[in-house]
């Protein structure tokens, strides 16, 4: 990315947070900017700092990681959150996936994999590193479709086709266009709308979103 990643790092254990710290800023493109103990800081730093990403515990006083990870997409602030447990129940990923969150990590996995889901997660991806991934494949895809039919209710049904074609690998402005049976330049006029009411600013940047939201994964 181009810019800083900025951080909020939530855990209960000052000894977890000093750990997370030390190995994400060893990336030069991170920095954490501020750290919590509990949901309901998590929430609090979130809004006050309006990081890119929650690195997020599960199991913390005065509001869990969960119920902090709902508040954050409650706010729209576009926060990613990466939830970072010791316990991988199938309650705890479904229960992250359904609050919001973009990722779900091990503690007890590999520690260096943190630094490239933080950078995965702050460019739209979502990572969830699971020992049995196979058995969750039902409950992502059914997530996936919930939230691609829901994304971006600020455009009207013709922009979200030109963005579901458009975020496609391999598509194209004329490829849109000859699917949709409309010229060239409607597609690149409703690009340009689409860019303003999703307050992005080039072509890249609306496929990483698109993709994150479940758009452009179906042909």
């Amino acid at each position: 990315m181009e810019q800083q990643i900025r951080v909020v790092i939530a855990d209960d254990h000052a000894f977890t947070r000093y750990g997370l710290r030390v190995l994400l800023e060893s990336d030069a493109d991170i920095t954490v900017v501020g750290e919590a103990c509990d949901g309901h800081e998590a929430v609090e730093q979130t809004l006050k700092l309006r990081p890119h990403v929650v690195v997020m515990d599960v199991r913390m006083p005065h509001g869990s990681g969960l119920w902090a990870t709902q508040e954050i997409q409650r706010a729209g602030l576009g926060t990613k959150v990466l939830v970072h447990s010791e316990y991988e129940e199938d309650l705890n990923v479904m229960a992250a996936m359904r609050a919001g969150a973009s990722g779900f990590l091990m503690k007890a996995g590999d520690v260096t994999q943190i630094v490239r889901a933080v950078r995965d997660v702050a460019a739209g991806a979502w990572i969830f590193n699971l020992s049995d991934t196979a058995r969750m494949r039902p409950w992502f895809d059914e997530l996936r479709t919930a939230r691609r039919e829901t994304a971006f209710p600020q455009l009207t049904p013709r922009e979200r086709d030109i963005l579901d074609i458009i975020a496609t690998p391999r598509q194209t402005t004329a490829s849109a266009a000859a699917h949709l049976g409309i010229s060239t330049k409607r597609v690149e006029n409703a690009l340009t709308d689409i860019k303003a009411k999703l307050g992005v600013n080039d072509r890249m940047e609306l496929i990483v979103q698109a993709r994150a939201a479940g758009l452009g994964v179906r042909r």
